[in-house]
């Protein structure tokens, strides 16, 4: 079998060179300027830079293909930032990683950049302004919660296959695994690779914060740690004016991306050579 090709962990081509993701790429260097370790210090960054995308979204100017990847990228592209500063690594994309059913895998945001992977972050951006491309949606825009039960399904299908082949190959390796059992979500937290999923969200209502928590509670299952980031317009007046919507403390994005970033540096440690006592 071919071995997953590797290569450095940069900012992705759509946020870098479309007009209508401009706001992203300003919102990124303002970010990497800032050499930042935790989402607080970010988080204003990053809602300023939805704000402005969003406004494109709903002027026009952003097209189809900054819409389906321009956000999502940024989302993952800081998230991926963060975790370098805070964990100090260089992270990592891999084509043509296996999985016990699906032959090859293509993840953004891995490491380390050589042997089984260790680590491995999804990151998934939802909920749109109302724009000319969804001209049944209601004035405030697209619930965030519409695409999720599809997201999630996704990522927890990946999930499961890069750590189910992981312990195949351990197993023929003669390495001891723990079985599988009734408990899927204990089993998958006891294989590696550590696996990290966020999600960014737009909601339009009470209802659609709930159902997004459902989902983000639902990722936390198939994963070692699912983070939330919820916003939602200040007013139907104003619907790419954003504030901060509260998510319960277990989902909350900047808790979360610590334990990632935690777990990061104890992959590096043991990476790390030791040095023997004189």
């Amino acid at each position: 079998m071919t071995a997953p090709n590797a290569k450095p962990r940069k900012l992705s081509t759509v946020v870098d060179t479309k007009p209508g993701c401009a706001p992203l790429k300003a919102g990124y260097s303002q970010a990497e300027a800032a050499r930042p370790k935790s989402w607080d210090q970010v988080q204003p960054i990053f809602l300023r830079a939805m704000e402005g995308f969003d406004t494109n979204v709903a002027s026009g100017l952003a097209d189809i293909g900054d819409l389906q990847n321009g956000k999502g990228d940024f989302f993952n592209d800081m998230l991926a930032l963060l975790l370098e500063q805070c964990a100090g690594v260089e992270l990592w994309s891999r084509g043509g990683v296996p999985g016990l059913i699906i032959p090859k895998h293509n993840l953004d945001v891995t490491y380390p950049n050589d042997g089984p992977i260790e680590f491995v972050l999804e990151a998934k951006a939802v909920g749109t302004p109302k724009h000319a491309l969804s001209p049944k949606a209601k004035a405030i825009g697209r619930p965030g919660a519409a695409d999720l039960d599809k997201r999630v399904k996704e990522i927890a299908f990946k999930t499961i296959d890069l750590k189910a082949e992981f312990a195949r190959r351990a197993a023929a390796r003669g390495l001891s695994t723990q079985p599988m059992s009734g408990d899927l979500t204990t089993w998958l937290r006891s294989v590696q690779p550590r696996s990290y999923v966020f999600f960014s969200a737009r909601v339009v209502s009470d209802s659609d914060l709930k159902r997004v928590v459902q989902f983000a509670d639902l990722a936390a299952q198939v994963s070692d740690g699912c983070g939330l980031f919820c916003f939602g317009p200040a007013s139907p007046e104003s619907p790419t004016t954003y504030t901060v919507a509260p998510v319960p403390t277990h989902l909350e994005l900047a808790r979360v991306l610590f334990r990632a970033c935690q777990d990061l540096q104890r992959i590096r440690a043991g990476r790390e050579p030791q040095i023997a006592a004189p």
